[in-house]
């Protein structure tokens, strides 16, 4: 067996300083600049250093801006939310740096090497992991995965030491003396699945944890190295900032009802639908579920009433509505998808959007907010999403809205001479009509490119507002029941 790699006490300390110099320097400019966000993964055999690594680099670098998190065993809370949820919580903001101890590789790891997973499952996580460290790149979050290693016979030694002594006993958990009583097993294990999440935007670092200042230098320098690429990647970016106009128009054809419905017969059938609907969610399967439902359309196409007439079905401690508007500066400096992550409902309750992470493909692209390749990625990214909310157990339905060019400047001067209703008509909305065509087209190729077995879109004639909340409540009743 090879020599574990090792440095000598004075070469640590000669070249200990400049390093701290610049990973302190590259922080303050990630502080400063606000230009990316650094999360570290920090993996690893059982007494191969990860506390040890993490403690000097905090003394290393400004704690103010550094988050770190070990969140361990998924509690009974966190099973009522998809796997990647609390992760999403804890992500760093641009011009924050975060550690994870073992992050969202913990569940994946520890399953595979117990060997309690079926393929599939495992296949899942991958592509679930893979997704989402591509994403985080791409929306300037450096991912930078760290697994240290040592060798069985050191293992054992620390171990030893570290049960003997009363103050760190308790750092010696159940689970580390079995992979240590496993030791081939789980070092086989570990190899093949850092082979199947390994790829461009994330790779791993491997570092032998034997020499405890070989392994607090070559960490150092990992992430001096990944915090200067991340920088100068988002850097680049900003310089690159390519945008698209919108295509040919390809009107969403939708056939408007030209019936107007009698106001008795609306009433009636409304109050079948929304007692359907309240039975539904009552039922006690439901609470092992969810309901996430998306609402999007052209302004004035009725989403807040459909919206109402479903709330007045359910219990106000079973749901929230969220409306979602221009991205906050706060909400600008994580991921795009972070914020709709957070609203995420546990099993048994219900989210409902009055607009939503559409708005990237909708909005965001019309009025080219966003670069074209942020916004062209975003269909795959939340089709991902989608799927791991259905994969979850909850119920997902979108709604498109869809109202007439007429109809839409009919309601709009409606408003403005309502003084009850003006405040729903701003100069935004007098400004987003001149791009109705665009909608139209965003609208169509969002339709086609998101739509899903499990999370379908319902194009609703929305001309007549009655018909509109008749069909949505319809649509919401047959989610639940399929």
């Amino acid at each position: 067996m090879a020599a574990a790699p090792s440095i000598s006490k004075a070469a640590f300390q000669r070249n200990l300083p400049t390093l701290r110099d610049e990973l302190l320097d590259l922080q303050t400019k990630l502080h400063t600049s606000k230009s990316c966000a650094v999360a570290v993964i920090i993996a690893g055999t059982p007494a191969a250093g990860r506390s040890e690594t993490v403690n000097a680099l905090l003394e290393w670098l400004d704690p103010k801006h550094i988050g770190v998190h070990a969140l361990g065993v998924p509690s009974a809370e966190d099973k009522k939310f998809p796997p990647l949820w609390r992760y999403w919580q804890k992500l760093p903001a641009r011009g924050r740096m975060t550690f994870f101890f073992a992050g969202w590789y913990s569940e994946y790891l520890g399953g595979v090497i117990k060997g309690d997973r079926s393929k599939h499952r495992d296949r899942r996580a991958v592509e679930r992991i893979v997704q989402l460290e591509n994403m985080l790149m791409r929306d300037g979050v450096r991912v930078v995965k760290i697994y240290l290693h040592t060798d069985h016979v050191t293992q054992q030694r620390r171990l030893k030491e570290l049960c003997a002594n009363k103050l760190t006993s308790w750092r010696v958990s159940k689970e580390d003396r079995w992979q240590a009583k496993n030791y081939k097993r789980v070092n086989r294990v570990v190899h093949m699945c850092l082979q199947a999440t390994e790829h461009d935007a994330a790779p791993w670092h491997r570092v032998d944890g034997t020499d405890e200042d070989y392994r607090l230098l070559t960490v150092g320098k990992i992430l001096r190295n990944e915090i200067a690429a991340g920088l100068k990647a988002a850097e680049q970016k900003q310089r690159n900032r390519p945008s698209e106009k919108t295509g040919k128009v390809v009107p969403l054809a939708v056939s408007q009802s030209k019936q107007p419905l009698d106001d008795d017969e609306y009433e009636r059938q409304l109050a079948t639908l929304q007692g359907r609907l309240a039975r539904l969610v009552r039922k006690s399967r439901f609470a092992k579920h969810g309901l996430v439902l998306a609402f999007e359309g052209m302004d004035a196409a009725g989403k807040g009433g459909a919206i109402r007439r479903i709330t007045h079905a359910l219990d106000a401690r079973q749901y929230q509505v969220v409306p979602v508007s221009a991205p906050t500066p706060d909400e600008l400096s994580y991921p795009y998808l972070w914020r709709f992550w957070r609203h995420i409902p546990a099993q048994g309750s219900i989210t409902i959007f009055d607009r939503s992470w559409y708005g990237r493909v909708l909005v965001e692209r019309v009025r080219e907010f966003t670069p074209a390749p942020d916004w062209q990625r975003a269909y795959e990214e939340i089709v991902e999403f989608e799927r791991q909310l259905t994969e979850h157990g909850l119920f997902v339905a979108k709604f498109w809205l869809q109202v007439s060019k007429d109809e839409q400047l009919k309601r709009f001067k409606a408003r403005d001479e309502d003084p009850l209703k003006r405040f729903k008509v701003d100069p935004e909305d007098w400004a987003n009509r001149r791009y109705y065509d665009a909608y139209q087209t965003a609208a169509a190729e969002m339709i086609r490119r998101t739509d899903a077995d499990d999370a379908k879109w319902h194009i609703v004639a929305a001309d007549d507002k009655k018909q509109a909340r008749l069909t949505v409540l319809k649509a919401v009743c047959q989610t639940l029941e399929r």
